[in-house]
């Protein structure tokens, strides 16, 4: 992992590993080739990604808790037919755009050609997605907001990767759209559409969360687990150190941290499973595990001591990766 992190990116027969066990489907129904919508069981698989790799699953969930929740919401019949399928068979990877402070994108519509103008500094796996969704408002009637399909390499679209302290290989870049020129029918639900309601808005926004929640609980459980690991094999005294209670306690207070996240995180994706309104529980969920990360990083680099600040030991990199997990 530590290989792929220096090279920015994940060999294509791990990725096509991962293709053959149907991964992606489990995020699309049948009807677009999926295996059916399955959240809680994609969030077990997040969080089993970001145990190892943080990237990869990072990647894989938002293909399928963003952008395949997203379309199937609000995408029209084609768009469904154009992109699920694709999303499902794990053979395109998403990015979802949307300007920070001080930030905007906008577009403007003359007839059935869309114009988008706009810079967003940092956006996750955009410099490693096939498809973009590009969140803009209206330059013409600013209450408007829509969301457009792009792939990457549209004209006029500048993607520039960002130098990260970890996650190397997420893809985080600046993009720059300068007169951007797409068809009316690349907004997502078709020409004029825009203005979603509270309860969609929610709803995306939830789903967002629960994905953040499964990918910050895996990498709170791979940095206990790989302290844990040290504390039973590193001998001082004559026993190992994980006997000492400086070590011991805080090992046994971060699996309190690491189960109580997992769990919320498993009961909201199981609302959602069941058609119940979720966002809350989500939100809840993506507090705790983040919080849980964030512990478990720094305390996992002070169990393995002198070993947790070299670049040749995990422990270093799930105390970068841990802190950067929440809602931007």
């Amino acid at each position: 992992v530590m290989d792929w992190d220096e090279a920015r990116r994940h060999p294509e027969a791990v990725m096509d590993s991962f293709r053959e066990l149907d991964l992606w489907a489990m995020g699309v129904d049948e009807e677009y080739g999926g295996t059916g919508r399955d959240l809680t069981g994609a969030g077990l698989v997040t969080q089993a990604l970001a145990e190892i790799d943080p990237v990869l699953a990072g990647i894989y969930s938002t293909d399928v808790f963003t952008a395949a929740s997203e379309i199937a919401l609000c995408g029209t019949g084609d768009q469904k037919k154009e992109w699920l399928s694709r999303i499902s068979e794990g053979r395109i990877h998403t990015a979802r755009v949307i300007a920070g402070e001080n930030e905007s994108i906008t577009f403007t519509v003359d007839e059935d050609i869309v114009t988008l103008n706009g810079t967003v500094s940092h956006v996750a796996h955009a410099g490693t997605a096939d498809l973009l969704i590009v969140r803009a408002r209206s330059g013409q009637d600013p209450e408007t907001v829509n969301s457009f399909l792009l792939p990457a390499d549209c004209r006029n679209l500048a993607i520039s990767l960002s130098d990260t302290l970890g996650c190397r290989g997420a893809g985080t870049a600046a993009l720059e759209l300068a007169n951007v020129r797409v068809p009316s029918s690349a907004a997502l639900g078709g020409p004029g559409a825009g203005k979603k309601n509270m309860a969609t808005e929610a709803h995306i926004q939830g789903l967002t969360d629960l994905a953040l929640a499964f990918q910050a609980a895996g990498i709170a459980q791979g940095a206990m687990d790989y302290a844990l690991e040290h504390a039973r094999s590193r001998v001082q005294f004559n026993q190992p150190i994980g006997r000492f209670p400086a070590i011991s306690e805080k090992l046994a207070d971060i699996s309190v941290q690491v189960r109580a996240a997992g769990l919320m995180a498993r009961s909201a994706a199981g609302l959602a499973d069941r058609g119940m309104r979720f966002d809350t529980q989500a939100a809840q969920a993506l507090m705790a595990a983040s919080a849980a990360a964030r512990q478990a990083g720094l305390d996992g680099v002070q169990i393995t001591g002198g070993y947790g600040y070299t670049l040749e030991y995990d422990a270093q990199r799930y105390g970068v990766t841990g802190p950067p997990v929440k809602r931007f």
